[in-house]
């Protein structure tokens, strides 16, 4: 039986000059990955924080190269969330329960800055949109710009 708590749990770590040394993104309630745990991790492990809020969807997806919509959706909700709990630490967001990153902690040792917050799903997914990356959405927007009596 699927859940219906969608929200997903996001774990960032960064080094003493703020480089992603990993990521964790996950469902909260059943701890499952979502797609894969790090799927970007070969992508985005050493960039800084900043570096990775400035990716865009097309550079993401130009070097990640997904085979089908599927896979080019969970690259960017991966994506995302990354960039938000980045913003977090960064503190370009405040990281409120109503943010698109809430953070639940935030733990500094060993030269190591750890974020452990949640992701609120439905933002996430109106960026993905907003983007116009996956063609299921692309052709969405597409067929309302062609309507008559649009503009």
């Amino acid at each position: 039986m699927p859940c219906t708590d969608v929200t997903e749990c996001i774990e960032v770590v960064l080094d003493a000059e703020d480089r992603l040394v990993s990521y964790a993104l996950r469902k909260r309630t059943c701890g499952r990955a979502v797609g894969a745990e790090a799927l970007l991790d070969t992508l985005l492990t050493g960039k800084t924080a900043s570096g990775i809020a400035r990716l865009v969807p097309d550079d993401l997806l130009a070097q990640y190269r997904p085979s089908n919509d599927t896979e080019a959706f969970l690259a960017l909700k991966h994506l995302f969330a990354v960039q938000a709990a980045c913003a977090v630490l960064s503190g370009a967001a405040p990281g409120g329960r109503r943010d698109p990153c809430a953070a639940a902690s935030i733990v500094c040792e060993a030269g190591l800055t750890r974020l452990t917050g949640l992701i609120r799903v439905n933002v996430v997914h109106e960026e993905i949109r907003a983007c116009g990356r996956c063609a299921g959405c692309a052709s969405k927007k597409s067929a309302r710009a062609q309507a008559p009596g649009r503009h």
